[in-house]
C-alpha cells in the first residue's frame, strides 16, 4: 500500500489545489475505485450475506505518503488526516463531502496522534471506526476543520471495503476487503465496465466467503479454480444489479487473458477462452430467470 510523493512534486507547480475535488492522478483513481465500488455493493446489499450500512468514504492519511510535508501542501491540508475519495452517488457525495475536507474527529472521537511516517496502522483504525459507528446507528458524525459538523445518514451495502493499492498490479480479496493495483487499473485504460468485471468477480469472492472456504495453508490448484469460476459465474450477477452490461466481463477476460495485461496464473483461473465461454453461459442463465436474485437464483459449485 505504498503512497509515493514524486508526482506531488509537479502538483506544487500548479495552482494552489482545490479543498473540494481530487487533484492528482492518485485521488482521481481513487474516487474512480471507491465509485464503482459503491456501486456494485450498494446494489447487492440485498443479496450479500454480510451486508452493513455504509456511507462511500474513504479516509487518507498524510503519513502514509513517504513525505507528508509535501502531501500536505499537495492537497492544501491543514491537519493529516482528511477525505481521501467520495463514491459519486454515494450518502457521503450527497452530504457534500469532498476529496481533501480535513476530519479532526469522527463520532465525536478526536483523531489521535501521528504514528510513524509510512504507517497505515492510524488510518486503518479510523476508517474502522467510521464503518462501525455507521453499522452501528445508521449514520456517521465528522467533525470538519473549522468545526464544522457533517451527520452523514447511511445506506446498505455488502459489509466489504473497496482499496486501491500502490503496491499491487493486480486484484484480490478477503471476505471483508477487495483490492485493485494502481497498475492494473491503469491497464484496463479507464473502462468503468470493465473495472466495474474486475471488481465484481472479488466482490464474489468476498460475498461467498472463499478465503474460508479454502482454509489457511496450501491449496491445491483444483481447489481456488473451483472458487475462481464461482467468482467468474457470479460477477455477471453483481454487474447486472449494479448496472452494468454483464459482457463487459467478456471483454475484460478477452483483454487480460491473451495479453497477460494482469497477473492471473491460467492453471488456477482458467483459460481465457474457457471463462469467456462460461460466463457468457452464466448470462444466458441469468437472463432466464425470473428476476437477479444471486442469494436464491445462482448455483453454486459442488
Amino acid at each position: 500500500m505504498r503512497r509515493p510523493t514524486a508526482f506531488l512534486a509537479a502538483a506544487l507547480a500548479c495552482a494552489p489545489p482545490s479543498a473540494a475535488q481530487p487533484v492528482d492522478e492518485l485521488q482521481q483513481a481513487d474516487a474512480l475505485v471507491q465509485t464503482i465500488g459503491w456501486r456494485l455493493s450498494h446494489a447487492n446489499a440485498a443479496y450479500c450475506p454480510r451486508g452493513a450500512p455504509g456511507i462511500g468514504l474513504l479516509l487518507g492519511d498524510v503519513q502514509t505518503f513517504a513525505d507528508p510535508a509535501v502531501a500536505r501542501e499537495a492537497y492544501g491540508l491543514t491537519g493529516d488526516v482528511a477525505v481521501a475519495a467520495v463514491a459519486a452517488g454515494s450518502p457521503a457525495d450527497a452530504a457534500g463531502l469532498a476529496a481533501n475536507a480535513v476530519v479532526t474527529a469522527i463520532d465525536g472521537m478526536v483523531i489521535g496522534p501521528a504514528p510513524r511516517r509510512g504507517s497505515w496502522a492510524r488510518v486503518w483504525a479510523l476508517q474502522t471506526r467510521l464503518e462501525q459507528v455507521a453499522a452501528r446507528d445508521g449514520k456517521v458524525a465528522l467533525t470538519l476543520d473549522g468545526g464544522r459538523l457533517v451527520t452523514v445518514a447511511a445506506a446498505p451495502t455488502c459489509a466489504v471495503r473497496f482499496i486501491l493499492d500502490d503496491g499491487k498490479d493486480n486484484a484480490g480479496a478477503t471476505r471483508s476487503q477487495v483490492r485493485i493495483g494502481r497498475e492494473a487499473l491503469a491497464r484496463l485504460g479507464g473502462d468503468e465496465a470493465m473495472i466495474a468485471a474486475v471488481l465484481a468477480h472479488e466482490l464474489a469472492h468476498a460475498a461467498l466467503d472463499h478465503e474460508t472456504l479454502l482454509g489457511p495453508g496450501a491449496r491445491t490448484t483444483a481447489a481456488v479454480r473451483r472458487t475462481e469460476r464461482e467468482a467468474d459465474r457470479l460477477s455477471v450477477w453483481i454487474m447486472a444489479n449494479a448496472g452494468y452490461d454483464p459482457a463487459a466481463a467478456l471483454r475484460m477476460i478477452h483483454l487480460i487473458g491473451p495479453r497477460g495485461l494482469l497477473v492471473i496464473p491460467g492453471a488456477s483461473h482458467g483459460r481465457a477462452s474457457t471463462r469467456e465461454r462460461e460466463m457468457a453461459d452464466e448470462i444466458t442463465v441469468m437472463r432466464a430467470q425470473p428476476d437477479i436474485d444471486w442469494a436464491h437464483r445462482f448455483r453454486r459449485e459442488p
